[in-house]
C-alpha cells in the first residue's frame, strides 16, 4: 500500500545575522558618531541608492549629500562615487553635506517620524522616476497567495495625525465606500497575514531598485522590490524575500516613500544615533505651535527620552479580537450590525489594523447600540429591506 503521508515541511535557516554597515556623522566624535546602521544584504554590501535616500530622509530631506571614507589617522575625507554595480561593500562610511547646504554644524538630524516633513514635489531619485501602475490583483503582492489575505495600510493608521498634517490625501483617490483617504485603496496593499505582520514590525519596506549587471555602467529598468531593513533572527526571511520583485501595484508611490521613511525611523536603524549620545544632539523637530521644523539642541537625558519613545512605538501591532457573535453561527447578525460601517479606527497598539474575516472594523458595546447606529447610518427603510432580504435568502 502506498504511503500517503508527507514529510513535515522544513525550511533552510541561518541564524547568523548579516554584518552591520555603519553610516557615520562627520561632525561628532568617534564614540558617538553613528548615524545609521544598515545590514549588508546586497551581495555582501548595501544598496547605494537606498542608503543615500535613507540618509537624506533623516537629515531633513537633503539632496546634496554624499558618502565618503577616511583613512585611520587622516584628517580629510575622500568622496566615494557610486559603484558600477550600485553596492557599497565597505564596513563604514561618512554621510557628508556640503558647507553651503548646512545651516549649522553639526548638521541636524530628524529624530522621529512625527518630526519628518514629507517632500512634496521633491521626492529623491530614483523614487520620482517610478511609473505609476494601474493594475493590481487580489492575491498577496509578494507571495501571490490567495489565502489569508489582509488589507495592509502602507502609511499606518497610527500616524493619522502626521498624514493629515502633511496632507497626503492629495495623492489618494478616495474609494466610494472609504471613510478616510488613509484607508482607501491607494494606501493599501494586499498581503498574506504573516507577511503583513513583519511589514508592521518594520522588518521590510518596499523600494525601487534597478535591474543591472555588475560591471556595466548602463542602468536598467526600475522595479519595486522588498527591501529588508531590520532582519529577524530567522535568516530564511531575508534570504528568500530580500530584493524580491513585487507583483503589480496600484497604490500611491508617495505612500510607499512615506512608509520607507517610517521604517527607517526605527531603533535598529536610527536608534544608534540616539543611544550613543554622550553630550548633546542638534535635532530638527516639528513645532506644533508654528507648524514648522525648528532646530533644537537636546542633552543626553532628553535624547534618551526620545529613544525610549521610539522603542515603545515599535511594539508589534496586535490583531483585533473577533467578537463571539462572529465566531459562532450568529455571523449573520454580525454582518448585519457591523458590515460596511468601519471608520478605519486603529488597534490598541496604534498601528495598522486587521479586520476580522467577517464584518469590519468597529465593535459596538452591545447589539442594541450597533443596531441604532446602523439605522442612523442607512435609514430605517434600508435596514428593514436588508432584514427582509436576509430572512427570505438565508446564507
Amino acid at each position: 500500500m502506498a504511503n500517503l503521508l508527507k514529510d513535515a515541511i522544513t525550511l533552510p535557516r541561518d541564524a547568523r545575522q548579516p554584518r552591520l554597515v555603519r553610516i557615520r556623522h562627520p561632525d561628532y566624535s568617534a564614540a558617538e558618531n553613528t548615524l545609521l546602521c544598515l545590514r549588508a544584504l546586497d551581495d555582501g554590501g548595501i544598496d547605494y541608492d537606498t542608503a543615500l535616500v535613507a540618509c537624506g530622509i533623516v537629515t531633513g530631506n537633503t539632496s546634496t549629500g554624499f558618502f565618503a571614507t577616511r583613512e585611520a589617522g587622516a584628517q580629510g575625507f575622500e568622496r566615494v562615487p557610486r559603484p558600477d554595480d550600485g553596492i557599497l561593500r565597505g564596513s563604514e562610511y561618512f554621510f557628508q553635506l556640503p558647507d553651503d547646504h548646512v545651516r549649522e554644524r553639526p548638521y541636524p538630524v530628524v529624530p522621529r517620524f512625527e518630526d519628518w516633513t514629507f517632500p512634496h514635489d521633491a521626492m529623491p531619485l530614483p523614487w520620482r522616476e517610478l511609473d505609476r501602475q494601474i493594475q493590481e490583483g487580489l492575491s498577496c503582492r509578494i507571495t501571490d497567495c490567495m489565502w489569508g489575505i489582509e488589507r495592509a495600510n502602507i502609511v499606518p493608521l497610527s500616524v493619522r495625525d502626521w498624514w493629515d498634517r502633511e496632507e497626503l490625501d492629495q495623492y489618494i483617490m478616495t474609494d466610494r465606500f472609504s471613510q478616510n483617504a488613509i484607508d482607501a485603496s491607494g494606501n493599501v496593499i494586499p498581503l498574506r497575514s504573516d507577511i503583513h505582520t513583519v511589514f508592521d514590525d518594520k522588518v521590510f519596506a518596499i523600494v525601487p531598485k534597478r535591474d543591472q549587471t555588475p560591471g556595466h555602467e548602463a542602468r536598467g529598468e526600475l522595479s519595486l522590490v522588498l527591501h529588508v531593513v531590520n532582519p529577524i533572527t530567522d535568516g530564511y526571511f531575508y534570504q528568500h524575500y530580500h530584493n524580491r520583485k513585487l507583483l503589480p501595484l496600484r497604490c500611491s508611490i508617495e505612500c510607499l516613500f512615506a512608509r520607507f521613511a517610517w521604517t527607517i525611523f526605527s531603533p535598529g536603524v536610527l536608534g544608534h544615533f540616539l543611544d550613543k549620545c554622550i553630550t548633546s544632539r542638534l535635532l530638527l523637530v516639528h513645532d506644533p505651535a508654528t507648524g514648522t521644523s525648528t532646530l533644537e539642541s537636546r542633552d543626553r537625558e532628553q535624547v534618551n527620552a526620545l529613544l525610549a519613545a521610539l522603542r515603545s512605538r515599535s511594539a508589534s501591532p496586535r490583531k483585533r479580537k473577533v467578537p463571539e457573535a462572529a465566531s459562532n453561527d450568529a455571523s449573520l447578525q454580525y454582518d448585519l450590525l457591523y458590515g460596511d460601517i468601519g471608520d478605519g479606527s486603529q488597534t490598541d497598539s496604534g498601528s495598522t489594523e486587521r479586520s476580522p474575516s467577517r464584518g469590519r472594523k468597529r465593535q459596538w458595546a452591545n447589539d442594541e447600540e450597533g443596531l441604532d447606529r446602523v439605522i442612523q447610518k442607512r435609514g430605517r427603510s434600508s435596514f428593514v429591506s436588508r432584514c427582509d432580504c436576509l430572512a427570505t435568502n438565508p446564507r
